[in-house]
């Protein structure tokens, strides 16, 4: 999926990415990032006048072993030494600059995809649409951190061998003085040989990397192959016991395994014929220009240190023109990361905007200062833009219990739309103001933490004194849960369903809301407990509203009204812009920087 911008046209990858995260750089008052950065580059450029320095000193050392002076010997061994000690320091404050970076930039883009994400249930309706945006918390967790740690690499290393290319460029250039090929004199040799010299190395490595590129791919799927089994034997552990399936799931198991052995040998074949041309190609490295400027050294045309020098200047060309070779998986790895984050929140404008619909083609929620609960003319659409349910009408008065049956599907919709979290549709629906209504599904939210902050979610701060606690627990049939009120848990896995919904039913109890939306909230107790529930919603709240949606395991007498709903059929289209939006996700899009793709399948090992 392509990043578009306001118009709708995809924009580039570059141009996306700065979009998204960019504001760290470029808004208002971020003069520490900023100045944070200049400092980094600085350091970036002490880093490159060390390796001139060092250079340099090659020249000056090998000369004065040259002429057997000791004084000057000496002299550039105390130089060595603070060489080393500015590398030290100037490499110790890069590492620790940069990672203070690193981490800043990825706490603010996170907060910022995070921030949009859950957002208005934004987090629940991407899940629901077409696209390539699944897994988001794979997505925020690991792609936004190699999004940020993987750019400032990047970008760092690629200053710092520009830097270098151009610096050790010239003093190669002069080192090289001019050789006669053919009666015509060629300056700078060295320079045209180091280019010579990284570009046969790139392209041998690339055609060599390919076959490696594919095992590699191979054994990666086998492997997830065989984690995928081992969930599997986890989940269906119970029925595999029961059947006494165990020796079948170790046959398969096993088999599976075997495919990775297989993979394993054909990337140990890869990696062997890389690395026997890697350990060539480095080894010949720093011996290349002496083995070529040695003549010149014999006669007399360049001193011993100009030897040296010139060595290590080519192995500081070659190392910097390797930059693109040395980064293509680096590079892969970035840009993979960028989009799937880029995707997501693609996802996430695109249900905002759908969810900001007005007008004749929308659900317009109407939260006037007068309490009402109810719907006018609704269509309810599917989150594709088919047609649902046809129009509803239904209207709570205060103190009413209503129930809404029939399809599941339609009307867990309902529910959705009266909660505020379906876009998808179009009509008028009437809700109180936020804070006079609450809707509970069949799953109540329980954050992780004291008992007493569940129960009385979602208030922060509980008003209730311990005594209320204990008595709506009581009444609801969770007593035994009275003297567990501090205690820390992840209540959501500790209770079980029956016991999460009563204590829905009691949060209800203490938070008296005008207006309850139940949907399926009940569905996890047996026929009288479902009535009791209720009878207590009505003893305790009789003044409020509450619509019953979905299946009521108890009574039907108890509400004062009922409808049953009927799904439509055929699938006519309700919202012809969704639609479309969905038959252009479902399309294949074409992905940036198509370049890094093709070289990377050489390099990836």
């Amino acid at each position: 999926m392509s990043a578009q911008d306001s118009n709708g046209r995809p924009l580039r990858f570059f141009h996306a990415f700065m979009r998204l995260a960019g504001p760290y750089w470029t808004g208002r008052g971020r003069w520490r990032p900023r100045l944070t950065l200049l400092l980094l580059a600085l350091l970036v450029v002490c880093q490159v006048g060390l390796a001139i320095r060092l250079n340099l000193w090659n020249a000056d050392l090998f000369d004065a072993l040259e002429r057997r002076s000791t004084e000057r010997a000496m002299d550039q061994i105390l130089i060595f030494a603070l060489i080393v000690l500015g590398t030290i320091v100037v490499n110790t404050l890069h590492l620790v600059v940069r990672r203070w970076l690193q981490l800043d930039w990825r706490r603010w883009l996170t907060a910022h995809v995070v921030g949009h994400w859950m957002d208005e249930a934004r987090h629940y309706q991407t899940a629901l649409i077409p696209g390539d945006h699944a897994n988001p918390d794979g997505r925020i967790a690991e792609d936004v951190r190699i999004a940020t740690e993987a750019a400032f690499d990047l970008a760092n290393s690629l200053f710092y061998c520009a830097l270098l290319l151009v610096t050790f460029v010239d003093i190669l250039w002069s080192l090289s003085g001019r050789i006669e090929l053919a009666s015509v004199e060629v300056p700078g040799h060295l320079v045209f040989l180091a280019i010579a010299y990284a570009g046969i190395g790139s392209g041998v490595a690339f055609v060599l990397g390919r076959p490696l590129v594919r095992a590699t791919d191979t054994r990666q799927t086998r492997e997830a192959d065989f984690r995928f089994g081992l969930v599997r034997a986890r989940e269906l552990g119970e029925a595999i016991s029961l059947a006494r399936g165990e020796a079948t799931e170790r046959g398969r198991l096993g088999a599976l395994f075997e495919t990775i052995v297989q993979s394993w040998h054909a990337q140990s074949a890869g990696l062997a014929r890389l690395l026997a041309f890697s350990s060539a190609y480095t080894i010949l490295a720093p011996v290349f220009p002496i083995l070529v400027s040695t003549p010149r050294f014999l006669g007399g045309l360049l001193t011993l240190g100009g030897l040296m020098q010139s060595a290590q200047a080519f192995q500081q060309v070659t190392a910097a023109l390797s930059w693109p070779v040395d980064n293509l998986p680096r590079l892969a790895e970035w840009r993979a990361s960028v989009e799937r984050v880029l995707a997501l929140e693609e996802a996430v404008r695109t249900v905002a905007a759908e969810a900001a619909r007005t007008g004749d083609t929308a659900i317009n929620l109407d939260r006037s200062p007068q309490s009402r609960l109810g719907v006018s003319e609704l269509w309810i659409a599917s989150p594709d833009g088919t047609a649902m349910l046809p129009a509803l009408d239904v209207e709570v008065l205060p103190g009413e219990h209503v129930l809404v049956d029939g399809d599941p599907d339609a009307a867990a919709a309902l529910f959705r739309v009266l909660a505020g979290i379906w876009p998808w549709g179009r009509g008028h629906v009437a809700l109180p103001a936020d804070g006079e209504m609450i809707a509970v599904g069949a799953r109540p939210f329980l954050p992780e933490g004291r008992l007493r902050d569940a129960l009385a979610f979602p208030r922060r701060d509980s008003p209730h004194v311990d005594a209320l606690l204990r008595g709506a627990l009581g009444r609801v049939g969770l007593a035994h849960l009275a003297e567990r009120l501090d205690e820390h848990a992840d209540w959501a896995r500790v209770l079980s369903g029956a016991e999460q919904q009563r204590l829905s039913i009691a949060r209800l109890l203490l938070n008296a809301p005008n207006w309850v939306v139940l949907g399926s909230a009940l569905d996890a107790l047996d026929p009288v407990s479902a009535d009791e529930m209720l009878r207590l919603l009505s003893e305790a709240l009789p003044h409020t509203g509450v619509i019953v949606i979905g299946p009521h395991p108890g009574s039907t007498e108890t509400f004062v009204s009922r409808l049953t709903l009927q799904r439509l059929a055929g699938g006519a289209v309700l919202l012809n812009e969704v639609y479309a939006q969905r038959q252009a996700a479902s399309r294949p899009r074409r992905r940036g920087l198509r370049l890094v793709d093709w070289l990377s399948q050489g390099y990836g090992a």
